[in-house]
């Protein structure tokens, strides 16, 4: 690799560094989400487990025939509990691979700038012959390659989140299509335990991506906004309130609300799908307008280095 070379790729390092500096402020507050709400969690099921058990209070609650709706009740609560736990692991989950990767392709840079500090220190003599114009030139060029390379690092770091983003809304898309196909046959055919059973898993493992979805568009907002002429309209999250695993506890058998809520899911996510592909695009363009700019600051930077 050429200290040109060299030297473009370790102007990220900045951009990255600071990007680290953030994700970790975040993982820290995702620990501390996933602590609390994991104690959260075994309350609810202690309540639960503790009116299942023969103990006075369920004894009595028995006699006044409300035993049942207590135990629903608590086992409704059990239940957002452990959704809520599950969201915030998973977001957990996908913050420490990002910064896994992250911590990787800065270790790479790390090394690539020892090397071109001291490719600098052994051309250093040659480089103090440039004088006059040519050296006022040559720091235009390094002023403008630095603004360059860093609006391509910003677009790189926002089209992976497009990618992440994209991947999950896709996963998302599929599960609530094999719920949707579940919840028609419930509606029509009265589908027992089984399709019951089948319809929910699916619309779980839908939410389970919405959680992750969620914090993935939010990564994919802030990135946009560091990439100049970005517009970020159209990539809001499904809020909790209109998804359907929130809305089936209060209709649980009503199996036609619960597939118009699904279906309208899905085209929240098929919205979702086409904004994240535009944004896809105009990143690409945007790549390869820097690309051009960066070839032909490179190109006039190599000539003033040949005529060293």
């Amino acid at each position: 690799m050429d200290i040109i070379e060299l030297r473009n790729r370790i102007q990220s390092l900045p951009t990255l560094e600071s990007r680290m500096s953030n994700l970790q402020k975040e993982l820290q507050q995702a620990h501390d989400d996933v602590s609390r709400l994991s104690r959260q969690y075994e309350q609810e099921r202690g309540d639960v487990e503790k009116l299942e058990k023969e103990s006075l209070s369920s004894f009595l609650l028995k006699l006044v025939g409300k035993y049942d709706d207590k135990l629903e009740k608590e086992q409704k609560e059990e239940i957002s509990a452990k959704l809520e736990y599950d969201r915030a692991s998973s977001r957990l989950e996908s913050l420490t691979s990002e910064r896994d990767s992250l911590k990787s392709r800065i270790d790479e840079l790390r090394a690539d700038e020892k090397k071109y500090q001291a490719e600098l220190n052994s051309r250093r003599s040659e480089l103090s012959r440039l004088t006059g114009a040519d050296a006022d030139r040559y720091a235009e060029l390094e002023k403008d390659r630095k603004t360059i390379i860093a609006q391509m690092t910003e677009i790189r770091e926002a089209m992976s989140a497009a990618a992440r983003a994209k991947s999950t809304a896709l996963s998302a898309q599929e599960s609530l299509k094999s719920a949707q196909g579940w919840a028609t046959y419930d509606a029509f055919t009265r589908g027992g335990i089984i399709s019951h059973i089948a319809k929910y898993s699916h619309i779980d493992s839908a939410e389970q991506n919405f959680s992750i979805l969620s914090s993935q568009l939010r990564s994919l907002r802030k990135e946009l906004g560091d990439v100049n002429g970005m517009n970020t309209s159209g990539l809001s999250e499904i809020s909790s309130t209109q998804r359907a695993v929130d809305f089936w506890f209060d209709n649980i058998f009503t199996d036609l609300s619960v597939r118009g809520q699904i279906k309208d899911n899905a085209t929240e996510i098929n919205r979702l799908l086409r904004s994240i592909s535009t944004v896809e695009s105009a990143l690409k363009s945007k790549q390869r307008e820097h690309e051009r700019k960066l070839a032909a600051n490179r190109s006039e930077e190599e000539s003033l280095l040949v005529a060293l």
